[in-house]
């Protein structure tokens, strides 16, 4: 597949030339952007943001391994992992797992750890000149079966208007390979096992999605590409995810880059799919050769960009370990920065994201000194052996990144590899309540200032406040933020005057004290004891591992304070 790939302020350039398809070599890959430039405006997007606990990771456990050989396992020399690789289980009970280029073939065995190649032409490109058909050359990269005999696939289809001069006298002079790039959403079906596949409709009824303009042979490499496998969701409706490339606000300035998301109740129509507008799936495709579109004519929104950039979307899978989704691409640390690799991030209902994580770094296609050489990966996929999915979409806590390695740069020498993965939760103690039940025994708190008499004595912590910011500090902590979510306070105060009490917290990445990792509770000066609730989930700075807490127990001077219990609650 070719797509552009565009660093936060460093303009790529693409040296290789490729002649019409079928071709005998083929341009570097563009694994997707690592680093979204301005999305269109308005861009909605989702108001909570979850996070990745500190307790969990993904982590490489072993060395690299071989799955396809394109030295001993091709069939011809186009027959190269050109996409990102999908997998499912046939009505025989055998496993086919997919090597997709414009002409589309596929491994067979009797499980993913054991599989030959397939010579046979699973489906052929048309190479048809006419854009308005949707039908040049079209990979196969999504697949989703229910019983193992009907097979429905979404394809990434590439108009490629430099290979085409010869039937369209004119198109393209500049001859230039991106500019005259279109790429769009359609579909194709098999019925006999994944034998064979066609397309769903006759062209262009087979699209999917597409941006609602028509082909500009002078412009930029925009479009819907790569999309990720099919995946239900909790709804269950069925999604793919894409990378999309737009047209930039201003002349010069880099093509602006997101995640599209899509669903569809109906697999077997193609145009029933609806993208996300940033509140809910209402969004139609148009095919602008049919319908008079204008500049304000809706376009998919942008979904969760600091979390997903443009480039998580390749892969998705059920965790039902996490009972998350977990989705990867090729980007950049969220910090930014050029420490680019393979990332995932977490949702529990495909649209609201976690911060990405890094799985593992690999050079990319500009990431090495000279990509026309140099060794390289692009396409990854999270596939299980074990998994009980017709269609290899859900993962337990052993798995693997499947992802083509180019041995020597854009060349057709590239094979298909994996490496072992392992999801781990990290089992932290819940953390120990303090009773204060033992005369003497201060369970490691201490105070600060404006306490005195700080004792434990008659099964309560007592003190006495000497000034008005009076404050006392916990021990050290390693307790899982998002696993406890509640703190209460079991408390009384001698009676007074009405005041309010204030707990701080730090973590293991924010170690300093401050009024944004704090949240307040009124306190009831009675002489009775009263126990105070506090949400700390409505904190935004409450994640990963805290690691103290401070509580400031009121603001009066002279009154007399006894804690019976603080408690975190699950």
């Amino acid at each position: 597949m070719k797509k552009l790939f565009l660093p936060a302020l460093v303009l790529l350039m693409f040296a290789c030339q490729i002649g019409a398809p079928p071709a005998t070599d083929t341009p570097p890959p563009s694994p997707t952007v690592v680093q979204p430039t301005t999305p269109p405006e308005p861009s909605p997007q989702p108001t909570e943001v979850p996070v990745i606990p500190k307790d969990i990771s993904i982590n490489v456990t072993g060395e690299e391994e071989l799955v396809f050989d394109w030295t001993t396992d091709r069939c011809e020399p186009d027959h190269i992992p050109d996409i990102a690789t999908r997998a499912f289980r046939d009505a025989d009970g055998m496993v086919q797992l997919w090597i997709g280029h414009y002409v589309n073939y596929r491994m067979i065995g009797p499980d993913l750890n054991n599989l030959e190649s397939d010579c046979t032409v699973l489906m052929n490109s048309d190479y048809d000149p006419d854009p308005s058909q949707f039908n040049d050359s079209e990979w196969l990269a999504a697949l989703y079966t229910e019983d193992g005999e009907t097979i429905y696939a979404i394809m990434h289809n590439e108009y490629r208007g430099d290979t085409h001069t010869a039937t369209r006298p004119g198109q393209c002079p500049s001859g230039d390979r991106l500019t005259c790039l279109d790429t769009s959403v359609t579909m194709a079906i098999s019925t006999d096992g994944g034998d064979s596949f066609y397309d769903i409709l006759e062209p262009p009824n087979h699209m999917v999605a597409t941006m609602p303009y028509v082909f500009n042979d002078e412009g930029v490499p925009s479009g819907l590409r790569q999309p990720s496998n099919i995946i239900k969701g909790p709804d269950d409706y069925f999604y793919v995810f894409t990378n999309i490339s737009d047209y930039p606000v201003f002349p010069g300035d880099f093509p602006p880059q997101w995640v599209c998301a899509m669903r569809t109740d109906d697999l077997s129509d193609p145009s029933s799919w609806r993208f996300w507008n940033g509140e809910d799936f209402t969004g139609q495709f148009v095919n602008p050769y049919v319908e008079e579109l204008g500049p304000s004519t809706p376009k998919c929104a942008p979904l969760a960009v600091e979390q997903l950039t443009g480039g998580i979307q390749e892969s998705i899978v059920y965790s039902s370990t996490l009972e998350r989704y977990v989705m990867v691409g090729f980007t950049n640390p969220p910090t930014g920065g050029t420490n680019l690799g393979y990332y995932y991030s977490l949702s529990e209902d495909l649209i609201h994201w976690t911060p990405r994580e890094l799985i593992l770094e690999l050079p990319g296609t500009y990431t090495v000194e000279d990509n026309s050489k140099d060794l390289f990966y692009a396409y990854p996929t999270l596939l299980d052996p074990d998994s009980q999915s017709l269609n290899f979409d859900t993962v337990d806590d052993q798995f693997y990144l499947y992802i083509t390695r180019f041995n020597q740069g854009i060349t057709l020498d590239r094979d298909l590899v994996r490496f072992p993965l392992e999801l781990t939760v990290t089992d932290y103690p819940a953390p120990e309540p303090w009773l204060f039940d033992t005369d003497g025994d201060l369970e490691g708190w201490f105070p600060y200032v404006h306490l005195e008499d700080f004792a434990v004595q008659d099964g309560s912590l007592s003190m006495r406040s000497t000034g008005e910011d009076p404050h006392m500090g916990s021990p050290l902590l390693t307790v899982v933020a998002v696993q406890n979510s509640k703190i209460t306070i079991e408390m009384k105060v001698s009676p007074g005057e009405q005041s309010e009490g204030q707990l701080f917290f730090i973590t293991d990445s924010d170690g300093e004290w401050g009024e944004a990792k704090s949240v307040f509770f009124p306190v009831i000066a009675d002489g009775e004891f009263h126990t105070y609730e506090l949400d700390m989930s409505t904190i935004e700075g409450w994640q990963g591992i805290v690691t103290q807490i401070r509580l400031d127990p009121l603001y009066t001077p002279d009154s007399v304070i006894e804690i019976d219990s603080i408690v975190f609650v699950n």
